[in-house]
């Protein structure tokens, strides 16, 4: 049967183009809060933790006599009056941090994701160390709240969970949202419950220059750093059942690319010279939201559905086309400030680093055309920004993206960034990254290195340190029956070999 075309009506074309304006309105930012340059322009900080038990070493639930619904309401008297609620439930609270050595109090919103991470958002505020200090005060509150309902937690900041086997070990908040979330997209990726409630990340919001031009070169180039920032800042242990050695790098941006592509990664066109805001909004307009929320708090689900189509339904709110506009989750965003979205949750001091190293990089015309040229940007297209995600996963430190090592890239960009910032102290705070990076080691190098050291050996390992390298072992030494029609010893390399075959089709069969 053949398809018709859909019929629009003249009503539904003006609303759409009134829409279609307030959604650009969001994406640009008001012009007042543009700036002309960006130091010391304000930044944001928002810094994803996994809340764990420190006694069983276990997820916190958001239920119960003990849950994280319960620490926030110890936390909700000191912000008096900015819980955040939602379907009558508390989820979060909001305020202003007064910190000790700084003039001005740094804006602080708490709130709860669906897999029960904590969300902290922090600032704006000019000074990166203002954040840093408001991240301090805050885990003292936290740990404080915690205490009044018994439970002594712990934040962990890691790109995936390493306590959590499966996504099926989380409850997930109980929110009207997060069920029209879950079963949407559940149909439509492999990895999409741990994406929801086994991931965390970190997320720097900086304010959007006020010429155009230089806006959306601004996103250009975050767009073509994504990658590489994705990859020196990797800072997942493990993923599901594999074992630390044994887990992909950048597997919290495997498990989010196979999640609904539509709405996440690399934003189509955005290497095009002629992309800009009214491009990216059309993109953001062919997204599925799922979901909407009006300005009443009525959730409401929107099916399959584009953007478009709710544009076409109702006039939205600026409010409501804010929250239309987060429906799309890609790596660089444009709402009302340039979103980085890539980098892995990250410690509080290694956050501020990257903070540091994006400031550094977008400060002056001299930083910005030093990092034009160490990406060839003008001759980069969008199969080229995929190519680096898949190299680097693929190669790691030995990956040639953009035509140069990683690890030269890694180095001129902290050289790049150290001569664009202006305070001391950033550039000192710089060096929590690129020291890691001159030794050729990532955050989730650092966290192998240490379990390495901790955790104890294997059976088979303690046999190849009696016996040597390739030696034939007794079974009696090893856990498990022999293979059939085996003798009583096995080379160990073959021991190897059948344990690594064993974990990847684990981890393909999950």
């Amino acid at each position: 049967m053949a398809k018709h075309a859909r019929i629009v009506t003249d009503e539904q074309l003006d609303r759409r183009a009134r829409n279609r304006e307030q959604l650009l309105n969001v994406i640009a930012g008001a012009p007042l809060e543009r700036i002309t340059s960006t130091q010391p322009a304000p930044v944001g900080l928002t810094l994803e933790r996994f809340v764990h038990d420190r006694e069983t070493g276990q997820p916190v639930p958001f239920e119960g006599p003990a849950g994280l619904e319960r620490i926030l309401a110890e936390l909700g008297r000191t912000y008096e009056g900015g819980q955040i609620f939602e379907d009558g439930r508390l989820v979060g609270v909001a305020g202003m941090l007064g910190i000790e050595g700084h003039s001005d109090p740094v804006p602080i919103r708490i709130t709860v994701g669906i897999g029960v991470q904590l969300q902290i958002e922090l600032g704006p505020a000019e000074r990166i160390s203002s954040l840093l200090d408001a991240m301090a005060v805050f885990e003292r509150q936290l740990h404080l709240a915690s205490r009044t309902v018994s439970r002594n937690i712990e934040l962990v900041a890691q790109g995936y969970d390493p306590a959590l086997a499966s996504p099926s070990d989380v409850v997930p908040v109980p929110l009207q949202r997060n069920v029209l979330l879950g079963a949407y997209l559940s149909r439509t990726g492999r990895y999409s419950r741990d994406a929801l409630r086994c991931t965390a990340g970190t997320v720097i919001r900086l304010p959007m220059r006020a010429s155009t031009p230089e806006a959306v070169d601004d996103y250009r180039v975050l767009s073509a750093l994504a990658p590489v920032i994705a990859f020196l800042t990797d800072n997942t242990l493990r993923m599901r059942r594999c074992e630390p050695g044994d887990c992909p790098r950048m597997a919290r941006h495997l498990v989010w690319d196979a999640t609904d592509p539509s709405r996440c990664g690399h934003v189509p066109g955005s290497m095009l010279r002629g992309f800009d805001f009214e491009a990216y909004e059309r993109w953001v307009e062919e997204v599925r939201p799922i979901l909407f929320i009006s300005d009443s708090g009525v959730t409401f689900s929107t099916g399959t559905d584009s953007c478009l189509r709710v544009m076409e339904e109702r006039d939205l709110s600026a409010q409501e086309a804010e929250r239309l506009l987060c429906t799309a989750l890609p790596w660089v965003r444009w709402d009302r400030h340039l979103s980085l979205r890539v980098a892995d949750a990250l410690p509080t001091r290694q956050a501020g680093a990257l903070v540091a190293l994006v400031r550094g990089l977008l400060a002056s015309e001299l930083t910005r055309a030093a990092t034009h040229e160490l990406i060839g940007l003008k001759d980069l297209d969008d199969d080229t920004v995929r190519e680096a995600w898949d190299t680097l996963r693929a190669e790691g430190w030995n990956a040639r993206v953009y035509g140069r090592p990683i690890a030269q890239i890694a180095d001129e960009l902290a050289a790049i960034a150290s001569r664009g910032l202006e305070e001391r102290d950033e550039r000192i705070l710089l060096e929590e990254l690129s020291q890691l990076w001159e030794v050729r080691v990532t955050p989730r190098d650092m966290l192998v290195a240490n379990w390495e050291r901790h955790r104890e050996p294997t059976p088979e390992e303690r046999a190849v340190q009696l016996y040597g390298e390739g030696a034939v072992i007794p079974f009696e030494e090893l856990d498990g029956e022999p293979p059939a029609g085996s003798t009583a010893v096995i080379r160990t390399d073959r021991i190897k070999r059948a344990l690594r075959e064993s974990q990847e089709k684990s981890l393909a069969n999950n």
